[in-house]
């Protein structure tokens, strides 16, 4: 069911809602507008939704300018937005900031307009299709099963985990790809791999992103994804022993 939010207007055509939304008040009418709704509503974030300019397969929003509860996450804004424009179970959406910063989903609205809103008090927010934002032709396929797996799983994160080329005190997994919830930890999802491994307690085991980036145990998969993820729309995961660092 679609979370209870208010619509602040009605309709707008225009398929770049910022420009348009500001040119048509100044920036102190919207200042003070911001004003006002925040004293009415002050546990609510003012929105304006918005489609990415260069966006040509998913529909333009019939409503912009939104109030929400600042305690709901990006993951469940991205429901109700793909709710509200009827998109198919396969088809893929994103959330983004300013047409270039990726939010991650498990980030509240108010920890979003803490961090990201508008000089004018709005927090602004675009929607687009994961072509939108430069995965290469060569990767049509790969990205095709991730748009089928983010679409029928939006609250999951798809990770690829490959054995360190160099590795031989542990064991290969008996699989490759897994998909796990957007809110796991790195220390989690590291535990649910020495489990599948049946490692001893004294062996040591680490987590790399891309054979590289030694990424910190508290971060969450949505985090590590939205800053980590392939071409092929993977998050690509490599686990080693301890002595293979050194």
């Amino acid at each position: 069911m679609e979370l209870n939010f208010i619509t602040l207007i009605k309709h707008d055509v225009n398929h770049n809602v910022r420009q348009c939304f500001k040119s048509k008040k100044t920036f102190m009418s919207r200042k003070e507008e911001v004003t006002a709704i925040k004293s009415k509503f002050p546990n609510k974030i003012p929105l304006i939704v918005e489609r990415y300019h260069k966006e040509k397969n998913l529909p333009t929003l019939d409503k912009t300018k939104f109030l929400v509860p600042g305690d709901i996450t990006m993951s469940q804004f991205l429901v109700i937005i793909r709710n509200r424009i009827k998109m198919k179970p396969n088809q893929a959406l994103y959330l983004i900031i300013n047409n270039r910063s990726m939010l991650s989903m498990s980030l509240t609205m108010s920890q979003a307009h803490d961090e990201y809103s508008d000089e004018d008090g709005f927090l602004y927010i675009t929607y687009a299709s994961q072509e939108v934002f430069g995965y290469k032709d060569d990767m049509a396929g790969a990205n095709e099963e991730i748009q089928a797996i983010r679409g029928r799983f939006p609250n999951k994160v798809p990770i690829r985990v490959e054995r360190y080329s160099r590795e031989r005190e542990v064991p290969e997994l008996g699989r490759t790809k897994f998909l796990v919830p957007q809110e796991l930890t790195m220390s989690q999802f590291l535990y649910i791999i020495r489990t599948k491994m049946k490692l001893r307690d004294t062996q040591a085991l680490y987590l790399l992103v891309n054979d590289k980036v030694m990424v910190s145990h508290s971060m969450t998969m949505a985090q590590a994804y939205d800053q980590f993820r392939g071409e092929d729309g993977y998050l690509h995961v490599t686990y080693a022993a301890q002595q293979v660092f050194g």
